[in-house]
């Protein structure tokens, strides 16, 4: 038989959820709302960084807007191809605009990475850190040390044994509320090492069902989210290397939560002959409220550093 207590704490539950979940419809903003905010958006009076952030990377600007509030941004590229020293560019460049950084690290440890970030911020050369007291020069120790001071100050949060997708979730869910006046960006390396949160027959629905959860946490915190991908081996059994859609890893429903795919390609790694040495192809193949194209950015790859060069980029007309 049923206790009356246990059925009435029950009912009382329940009601507390459905009020809950009622105030969170409510929360809804309303269609004279929005046109407000359309409103001050074309007449320039929002703040330019509302709804996106700035890269240091013109090009990428231009074609993306930047990186854009709610939005889940997969940077895709077979090994060797610099994705992680992308995001770390990315994530750097953030922290110097004085917006905050949450790095969720789950192949590379948080010392090797800071190593990368050092290396692109005072270009150095990444070998040297296998034996620092040996091979820096005295230049080197003043540009590593100078940079070093710099990253004091920067609000960067690393993760290195976080791989559980509630896990990241909750910690990005804490630092959001804990620091509601800083711009946050949340990058993840990589995809295919999160683990889900439940047991799924094949890791193409594990993975799927990651990438729902990345977006949700995007469009509730407000946010963007960069997030690097793996590309199966099938890139190199063909004659053109250059990546495409279908060559995602476990790819789920990456494409379809996706708002921006990015596939990196250096043309110099499989031709050393090659016309366009240190320089990387950033092939934009899917952008869900823009155009698609490809951004030539240099790539300084001794150091990790990505430069603009030129501005050059090909836009697809859609």
């Amino acid at each position: 038989m049923e206790n009356p207590k246990d059925s009435a704490f029950q009912r009382l539950f329940q009601e507390l959820t459905d009020l809950q979940r009622l105030g969170e419809i409510n929360q809804e903003k309303t269609l004279k709302e929005w046109l407000y905010e359309i409103s001050d958006d074309i007449s320039g009076t929002q703040k330019e960084n509302q709804n996106s952030y700035k890269t240091e990377y013109e090009s990428f600007d231009q074609m993306t807007g930047g990186l854009q509030r709610k939005e889940l941004i997969v940077v895709a590229a077979r090994p060797s191809m610099g994705k992680t020293a992308f995001a770390l560019n990315i994530g750097s460049s953030h922290c110097k605009n004085e917006g905050r950084c949450l790095l969720f690290s789950l192949e590379m440890g948080s010392k090797q990475l800071l190593h990368r970030m050092i290396s692109a911020d005072a270009q150095i050369d990444g070998q040297k850190w296998k034996f620092p007291s040996r091979f820096f020069s005295e230049e080197d120790y003043d540009r590593a040390t100078t940079s070093i001071a710099t990253l004091l100050d920067w609000k960067l949060d690393m993760y290195e044994n976080t791989s559980l997708i509630n896990d990241i979730c909750s910690i990005s869910r804490q630092t959001a509320r804990e620091n509601p006046d800083d711009d946050l960006l949340i990058v993840i390396d990589y995809l295919q090492m999160i683990q889900g949160s439940g047991r799924y027959e094949r890791k193409d629905l594990e993975v799927g069902a990651i990438t729902r959860e990345l977006k949700r946490l995007a469009t509730d915190l407000n946010i963007p989210i960069v997030v690097l991908s793996q590309l199966s081996r099938n890139v190199e059994n063909r004659h053109n290397k250059r990546p495409v859609m279908a060559d995602l890893r476990d790819s789920g429903n990456i494409e379809q939560d996706a708002d921006i795919i990015a596939f990196l390609y250096r043309e110099e790694y499989y031709d050393q002959e090659s016309k366009h040495p240190n320089q990387v192809e950033v092939d934009v193949s899917k952008q869900r409220n823009g155009p698609t194209g490809t951004i030539h950015l240099g790539f300084m790859k001794e150091c990790g550093r990505f430069i603009d060069i030129d501005g050059k980029h090909e836009r697809n007309v859609v």
